[in-house]
């Protein structure tokens, strides 16, 4: 008979202690997650926490928004708080953010012109 290896998942912290202890040790690796409540409940903020508990220059972040302010707008907005990292966001690079609305613009006017 065979025996079975069980299969570690290491878990990434979500820069929320307690959180962390109810997920277990904090996110799966390589999971796919949503943050989903009502207008104003910190889904944002907490997305924000996870990046900058994480990003590296070596394991860099996307923060890719689809609703709502810009990506800038709501980094100026992360800024009051003790996670908030400048450096992460201005010098390194560890951390970018993405507006699908940008995205989606500089797509339709680069396809406009091939046409």
């Amino acid at each position: 008979m065979r025996k079975s290896r069980k299969v570690i998942i290491e878990r990434l912290q979500s820069g929320v202690p307690r959180l962390d202890d109810i997920l277990g040790g904090g996110i799966p690796e390589y999971s796919f997650n949503v943050i989903a409540g009502d207008p104003g409940s910190g889904k944002t903020t907490l997305a924000h926490q996870i990046i900058f508990a994480n990003a590296t220059n070596q394991r860099p972040a996307i923060y890719f928004t689809i609703l709502g302010e810009p990506a800038l707008k709501m980094l100026r907005y992360q800024q009051q708080f003790t996670f908030f990292d400048k450096d992460k966001v201005n010098k390194g690079r560890s951390i970018s953010p993405i507006s699908a609305s940008k995205l989606w613009k500089a797509i339709s006017r680069r396809f406009s012109r091939a046409s």
